[in-house]
């Protein structure tokens, strides 16, 4: 099985762009494309970590959205004048969930599984320059399977732009579930959550690119391409409480930070990322995070696959590439 985000219930209002929705009540009736997109469509409870900001239909299969990066924010905030690779990630995410509920006929309240999640960006075109960032999405629907007129499965293929530029192409696959199938797949896994026992020990941020220890995923072991996945309680934008399992964007961040600590002290700033979830990532149980490098595609580039494993079953596996870089 793979890793899923989801939202359980409605998201509360925090303020007057925030909807309460019904779980079972048709999303594109609840709300028009014009309006601030409310949490609930993107499965965050916090006005500061919606990244995507409306949508517009062009036909069937064809969807136009826009998006803001932020240059303050707590977690996504530009590292060195640079977006960091994983708001990519989450802009992708969010602007496949906004159009399963807004116009694919998910209900607020079912399950998203992500299957994979896949991108390439252009780093020259990435730059934070001091203010927030404002984008397009132009997104194409394929393989797209329903039931009673709601998105059970599908593709969703992404062009992301600033000023008219590319700034980066990808695309997911995601699997939709009910309440109640979501909750014979997870069985008494349903009721798990994040232990409030005391983190572990921390990876110098240096050794991961994270300013903090809060940020850090990793936790050392005794071989310096292996760590312990680590949830510290600066990671509320992508480790939801009320989440049975670790999210993925967390898997995602920590394979990101596992590269950068196994090329240091080279420079390894990745442009792209691929990552396949295989089944979900436990609370409780120990996930162990080996990376390796990998042949590269393209000259000139560094490759590292990172994995994930829970009692040496994988849970996920990440591709990342990056100039090649010199300490």
């Amino acid at each position: 099985m793979s890793d899923t985000m989801h939202v359980s219930g409605a998201v509360q209002p925090r303020s007057p762009h925030q909807l309460c929705l019904d779980e079972n009540e048709p999303a594109a009736e609840a709300m028009r494309s014009d309006a601030r997109v409310p949490g609930a469509f993107v499965h965050r409870p916090v006005l500061d970590d919606i990244l995507v900001t409306s949508w517009h239909r062009v036909d069937d299969r064809h969807f136009s959205l826009t998006a803001r990066w932020p240059h303050d924010h707590g977690y996504f905030a530009p590292d060195h004048s640079r977006h960091p690779l994983i708001l990519t990630a989450e802009t992708i995410r969010q602007a496949g969930l906004l159009l399963s509920h807004a116009e694919l006929g998910v209900p607020v309240g079912h399950h998203f599984i992500l299957g994979d999640l896949v991108f390439t960006t252009h780093p020259e075109r990435l730059a934070g320059d001091g203010g927030p960032t404002s984008l397009t999405i132009d997104v194409a629907c394929s393989d797209l399977r329903m039931r009673a007129g709601a998105l059970t499965e599908g593709r969703f293929d992404m062009t992301v732009r600033s000023a008219g530029r590319t700034v980066a192409t990808g695309y997911s696959h995601v699997t939709v579930t009910s309440p109640a199938v979501y909750r014979r797949i997870r069985g008494e896994r349903l009721t798990a959550r994040h232990s409030a026992a005391p983190v572990p020990p921390c990876v110098p941020p240096r050794l991961t690119g994270s300013a903090t220890e809060r940020d850090v995923l990793l936790s050392p072991t005794d071989r310096p391409d292996r760590w312990l996945l680590r949830i510290a309680p600066g990671h509320a934008a992508v480790v939801n409480p009320a989440n049975d399992h670790v999210p993925g964007m967390a898997l995602i961040d920590a394979a990101q930070q596992a590269a950068y600590a196994l090329t240091a002290p080279d420079s390894f700033v990745p442009y792209a990322l691929g990552t396949e979830f295989h089944r979900y990532a436990e609370h409780g149980t120990p996930c162990v995070i080996e990376a390796r490098r990998v042949p590269s595609a393209s000259p000139g580039t560094t490759t590292v696959e990172v994995t994930g494993l829970q009692d040496g079953e994988p849970v996920f596996v990440s591709t990342l590439t990056a100039p090649a870089g010199r300490g």
